[in-house]
């Protein structure tokens, strides 16, 4: 097998660890703490997680808003199609993947009320381009009659509850497909606290979209095409990530979209503040410019967030946390317990 195949990077996971349903409290979740250079693991709760920073350290977080655009829609047929929202293209039109066996057809008229629809102008894959026939905006159609987008491996429906839980309690800017998960065990006590002590907490925005979760269908994952995502970051942050590299304080990740995004304007040379696309598809063998310690869940096999963790921390360090989780029976996936990371030199 080849050191490129994908197929390196699978595991077996026993369905009873899938996170079905959040813990009833967010700071409860388990930690699994790794050091990359010692190859060494501890056991917490992230409730515990300030014990890890210091003064002068920087946490970042993604303030994007995840929508409930996963809807049923009614062909004029009377047959339904099921579609999720990936991200907006303009004023009235987006793209949106779609369930179905047979893939409909362009100019297909996709109703959500009686007399209010989406017009389908584009079929590729199994992505719509889809355009709305009022002038409503999309994302208030999605927030009424849309619900939340939980992922396919949670075997059940959503819930008013999902609508607060699959959310961060700093989620401020709509037009995420998903939450950035490892966000999900934050408290707004937790972040006080973690200001009381010094530690300067500071957000970007990276609207999450189909092409994180897109399948990567080549045995070579080199040959995968991520595809580009919509993030923001401001001036102040990447002057004050450059102070604390001086200093070599910490410069914390929190979720593979913030490593993503400091990583992908990194490497485009940004000094500014910049909106706008980013396509860095991080795999084993990229060299990190930006991060040196990073907070994330534990992600599915094959998956391009499995290779982002990977190339962060190495292939066997995180195979050797992954292992140990299953065998202490950590919950694993959206909902699940997180890891958090130091590969700080």
């Amino acid at each position: 097998m080849s050191s490129l195949s994908i197929n390196k990077f699978d595991y077996k996971l026993s369905s009873k660890l899938i996170a079905n349903k959040p813990i009833p409290l967010r700071q409860n979740s388990k930690l699994l703490y790794l050091n990359t250079k010692e190859k060494t693991l501890e056991e917490g709760k992230f409730k515990d997680i300030c014990s890890y920073m210091q003064k002068g350290d920087i946490l970042i977080l993604n303030n994007t808003k995840v929508i409930p655009g996963r809807m049923i829609l009614k062909k004029e047929t009377g047959g339904k199609l099921e579609i999720l929202y990936s991200r907006i293209i303009s004023k009235d039109t987006f793209e949106a993947i779609y369930t179905s066996s047979r893939p409909p057809k362009v100019d297909t008229k996709l109703f959500y009320t009686n007399n209010k629809f989406f017009i389908i102008l584009k079929v590729t894959n199994n992505i719509l381009l889809l355009k709305k026939n009022t002038i409503k905006s999309i994302i208030s159609i999605m927030k009424k009659y849309g619900k939340t987008p939980l992922p396919k491996y949670i075997k059940r429906s959503a819930n008013i509850h999902d609508q607060r839980r699959y959310q961060t309690v700093y989620a401020k800017k709509e037009g995420s497909i998903a939450a950035p998960t490892a966000g999900l065990h934050f408290t707004r006590s937790l972040l006080s606290n973690l200001k009381k002590n010094g530690v300067i907490v500071e957000y970007i925005t990276l609207h999450i979209s189909y092409n994180t979760f897109k399948p990567i269908k080549h045995e070579n994952y080199t040959r995968h095409n991520l595809g580009s995502e919509y993030c923001m970051i401001n001036k102040s942050l990447i002057n004050k990530i450059k102070t604390a590299k001086e200093k070599n304080k910490k410069i914390i990740a929190v979720g593979t979209t913030v490593a993503r995004t400091l990583e992908g304007c990194a490497s485009l040379n940004i000094s500014s503040s910049f909106s706008g696309y980013i396509d860095l598809f991080i795999k084993p063998g990229y060299k990190f410019k930006v991060i040196n310690h990073l907070i994330t869940n534990f992600h599915l096999p094959k998956s391009t967030l499995l290779l982002l963790v990977c190339a962060f921390a190495g292939k066997k360090n995180i195979f050797m946390a992954y292992k140990h989780a299953m065998k202490h029976n950590y919950r694993f996936y959206s909902y699940g317990d997180c890891m958090f990371i130091n590969n700080q030199s």
